[in-house]
């Protein structure tokens, strides 16, 4: 004969599906871009809500291109933040985003984050496949300088806002 379940259990019981109901999901894996990304054609897919870690280095001028698809009406943000993942980074990112076609920026930031990150809130206003290019803001503006030690670490970041 079954035995009568005790009220006192079947409260706890509800008590521990309440709190699993109420749990988060666990952030997302963050993987690693790959190298050569250099050009818009060679560019790592980005997706939104995946961050990716990066790394500008192995070269005097280091550039990483990314692209994703994105539709007309969407409200993106994008983060590159190197202090703020690895407190060693010594990475400041330079971060653009260019339109469809390759070649005309949307946005463009060096420091909209928090301390020297990168932050950009943009409206996608065609639908299409865009690109984002980081780089070391040392090197971006000067012709000249390089920038490539093996601490400039970042992590990119696509999501909705």
């Amino acid at each position: 004969m079954p035995r009568p379940h005790s009220p006192l259990l079947l409260l706890a019981l509800s008590a521990v599906l309440a709190a699993c109901a109420d749990t988060q999901p666990p952030p997302p894996l963050t993987a690693s871009e790959t190298e050569p990304n250099d050009s818009a054609a060679a560019a790592n897919a980005l997706s939104i809500g995946t961050p990716l870690n990066g790394r500008i280095a192995g070269q005097p001028r280091d550039v990483d291109s990314f692209k994703f698809s994105a539709e007309a009406g969407a409200r993106l943000k994008l983060t590159v933040r190197s202090v703020g993942v690895d407190p060693q980074s010594t990475l400041d990112p330079y971060v653009e985003v260019r339109l469809p076609d390759g070649f005309t920026v949307l946005e463009h930031d060096d420091d909209g984050g928090a301390g020297l990150e990168s932050e950009l809130r943009f409206n996608v206003t065609q639908a299409g496949a865009y690109f984002v290019t980081v780089t070391s803001f040392k090197i971006h503006d000067d012709e000249r300088a390089s920038d490539d030690r093996a601490t400039n670490t970042y992590q990119i970041a696509l999501t909705r806002r």
